[in-house]
């Protein structure tokens, strides 16, 4: 897994398609001229502190990383809402395997429980 840097990622992301959830949002651009999935997030100021923001950053890469055999190439843009800092690691895990799998990234998805 690598992570979305340069301005030809991000306009790639947004020409893509974007899904929500309760507290996630993600936007995806496929690209089968990838090696790896590219990944970023988008964490706002107003999700809390930076400590907050790094403990969600953390959980969605750890999350990413749990699957990262199984997604298909392309770029990630992952963002929360105010909802998500005191939701658990489970429910967060849900969710992004629910957004996932809506986008079509999973080339073999894996139950929400596993």
């Amino acid at each position: 897994m690598d992570s979305c840097r340069s301005r030809a990622d991000f306009a790639a992301l947004r020409r893509g398609r974007r899904f929500d959830s309760e507290l996630l949002w993600m936007a995806f651009a496929a690209d089968r001229g990838l090696q790896r999935p590219r990944v970023a997030f988008a964490l706002s100021r107003h999700l809390g502190t930076a400590v907050v923001r790094n403990r969600i950053r953390r959980r969605l890469r750890a999350i990413f990383r749990e699957f990262a055999d199984d997604l298909a190439p392309g770029r990630y843009l992952v963002g929360a809402r105010a909802a998500a800092p005191p939701v658990t690691y489970r429910r967060t895990r849900a969710e992004l395997l629910e957004l996932l799998s809506a986008a079509g990234a999973l080339n073999s998805p894996k139950s929400p429980q596993a």
